[in-house]
């Protein structure tokens, strides 16, 4: 008659090497986390936190002040891409005499993302200057200034029909 194989006993051997493990592939996992995490942050930081949190505030008070003009704005969109935005103020006239500048973005991806700048055409409405955008969903974030100063800011998303 043949030997029965030995029954596995379980011994404080196999229960040390399972800790080892198990452990040692903590440690690995936490070392690779370590090493990414220093390779990948310079560890800068944006300055004194007091004085970022003042910067804001500033910034939200201009923000404020722009948003209690209640200028409005309409977002024009012609078939062949050349937008145009009508501006007008809290008591619905035109608004003149400001430079506008800004981005079209592409609502997905950013294949013919381009900067833009409108030229004031007629009193209160910026039209696209150069050619105009393809057809498709767009996004714009646009700037109106004076001289260096912010007056408004509007951002839109539409579609420009096929021609």
């Amino acid at each position: 008659m043949a030997q029965s194989k030995k029954d596995f006993q379980l011994t404080g051997w196999h229960v040390l090497l399972m800790l080892l493990a198990f452990f040692g592939v903590i440690f690995v996992v936490n070392g690779i986390f370590i090493y990414y995490s220093q390779v990948t942050w310079t560890g800068l930081m944006p300055g004194n936190g007091y004085e970022a949190s003042l910067k804001y505030n500033r910034e939200a008070a201009k923000a404020r002040a722009i948003l209690a003009r209640g200028w409005q704005t309409k977002v024009l969109v012609p078939k062949d891409g050349r937008i145009a935005i009508e501006l007008k103020d809290g008591r619905g006239e035109p608004v003149s005499g400001l430079r506008a500048k800004g981005q079209a973005l592409r609502a997905i991806g950013v294949k013919g993302d381009r900067e833009i700048t409108l030229r004031e055409r007629g009193i209160g409405r910026y039209v696209l200057a150069g050619p105009g955008l393809a057809p498709g969903a767009w996004r714009i974030d646009v700037t109106f200034t004076r001289g260096a100063e912010l007056q408004w800011r509007t951002q839109a998303e539409f579609v420009v029909p096929e021609k």
